[in-house]
């Protein structure tokens, strides 16, 4: 079993570049975990997803992000 260190938000905003792809962690509304992206995103736009508090149309939100070491 990986060793898996879960970050605040406040540790995610200090993350810096990289080029490996990203993936968003989604949440349903009600906060129950939905799942992970489709697709990937660059560490710059997934930080952002989730820093700006990205609301998406069905209210589910982006409630984190991975890259490199994402659990799929």
């Amino acid at each position: 079993m990986k060793k898996v260190n879960l970050l605040s938000k406040a540790e995610m905003k200090q993350l810096v570049g990289g080029v490996a792809d990203c993936r968003i962690a989604i949440r349903n509304s009600d906060g129950s975990f939905r799942g992970w992206s489709y697709r990937d995103f660059s560490v710059g736009d997934a930080q952002g997803a989730y820093n700006d508090g990205t609301t998406y149309s069905d209210g589910s939100y982006a409630s984190g992000y991975c890259c490199a070491s994402c659990p799929f």
